[in-house]
Order: structure tokens, then C-alpha cells, then sequence
């Protein structure tokens, strides 16, 4: 089940300004400052599971984004009701991550 435009928006609303999103295949990544954060998968929100959010071992089941995935933190709508500490947790992601390095263009042959 591909995820819904209408949960798409709806996840960038609860986080507010600085995150964007992008369709992959029907599915869409998470970006914060233009850096990957999570994903939203079958109308489910998946952090990236990093040293910065290790802390939701706690509060956060594990799930794959599809079958064979790695494992992500899934946060339930009800945890979206206070999403501070997900938003938090999604900047700490995000300032760890390093920039990509430009692309060297192609040459001409």
C-alpha cells in the first residue's frame, strides 16, 4: 500500500517549517534542511535510526520500510500528537549528517 498525498501533507504540518518531502516510487523521504531524516511508508512515519536517536529504543517500535528493509523507529499518529521531541530528534539526525559533496561533472567524450 503506497502512502496517501493526503498523509504526506499531514506529516509536514504536525513538523513544520524546514522539513520537505519528496515522492519515491510511491513512498516518500523525509528531509530536514535537505538532509534525510525519515521516511513516510505506507502512511507510516519511519526515522532514520542514528547515534542522535537511539534515545527512541525506548518510546519507538521497529519496523522495516518494506519487506527486507532495514529497521526504522515507526512514531504513531498518537505520538504525533506531541511531536517536539520527534522534530528534535529529527534536527540532531540532520546537524550529524555531513553535506554531499558536489558532483564531478561527466566528461565530454
Amino acid at each position: 500500500m503506497a502512502t496517501s498525498k493526503q498523509y504526506s501533507e499531514y506529516i509536514l504540518h504536525v513538523l513544520g517549517d524546514g522539513f520537505s518531502i519528496k515522492s519515491m516510487f510511491g513512498e516518500y523521504c523525509l528531509y530536514y534542511m535537505g538532509k534525510t531524516v525519515a521516511f513516510v511508508c505506507d502512511d507510516r512515519l519511519l526515522i532514520k535510526p542514528t547515534k542522535q536517536s537511539a534515545h527512541l529504543d525506548k518510546i519507538c517500535e521497529m519496523q522495516e520500510a518494506y519487506p527486507g528493509s532495514k529497521l526504522y523507529y515507526l512514531v504513531t499518529d498518537d505520538q504525533l500528537s506531541e511531536p517536539r521531541g520527534f522534530i528534535e530528534t529529527m534536527h540532531a539526525i540532520a546537524a550529524a549528517t555531513p553535506d554531499k559533496k558536489p558532483r564531478k561533472p561527466k566528461p565530454n567524450i
